[in-house]
């Protein structure tokens, strides 16, 4: 398990790398894009974040309540 762990953990790092080395503009140009759109909408992820872990903690406490 520490194994499979320890190679998950390295793929998010190399991963992102290969394609910075495989395909810079690419790459630049699509972090960018996704950049631009996570900013454009933060109000509303943070919303949906907020309502998603309200409801499960709601239904959460209300299950264990029983």
């Amino acid at each position: 398990a520490v194994v499979i762990f320890v190679v998950i953990d390295f793929l998010l790092i190399i991963i992102p790398f290969a394609f910075l080395e495989l395909r810079p503009e690419a790459t630049k140009a699509f972090l960018k894009n996704a950049q631009d759109w996570l900013l454009s909408h933060a109000l509303q992820l943070m919303a949906a974040i907020a309502l998603l872990l309200g409801a499960y903690l709601a239904v959460s406490g209300l299950i264990h309540l029983s």
